[in-house]
């Protein structure tokens, strides 16, 4: 049986590598799993790794700073600042809350939380 802590050992090490690979822009994708689930403040729920891995919000990524990550079992909760570039070129930051849950040792979904009018406007800019 899995202890607590591996369980948050395991969690913590998937999202660490998720976000060093996100700003690597590579091999993040990888520890998805086929089924993942995109929820939150977003314009459109999604499911599956290939949809949430094409999403062109990753695209306007240019650095990010993780500024907190907690792990509790398979859930982990962590605090983002992007630094985005809109599609006319202008830079702007936003911050993002995400909660995820990892399972069979894959990330399985994440729920984003973010100021969608500020977004909005700046990638509009």
């Amino acid at each position: 049986m899995e202890s607590d802590n591996s369980r948050e050992q395991e969690t913590k090490r998937l999202l660490t590598s998720y976000y060093e690979g996100l700003a690597k822009k590579e091999g993040w994708g990888r520890l998805l799993s086929d089924g993942f689930l995109l929820s939150g403040t977003v314009a459109k729920e999604s499911r599956g790794r290939e949809e949430y891995v094409a999403n062109a919000f990753f695209k306007a990524v240019q650095s990010l700073d993780v500024k907190q990550l907690i792990a509790e079992g398979h859930h982990g909760f962590a605090v983002v600042s992007y630094k985005l570039k809109s599609s006319r070129g202008t830079p702007f930051t936003c911050d993002v809350a995400e909660y995820w849950t990892a399972k069979n040792g894959r990330l399985d979904s994440v729920a984003i939380y973010f100021d969608t009018a500020a977004f909005s406007k700046s990638m509009a800019q």
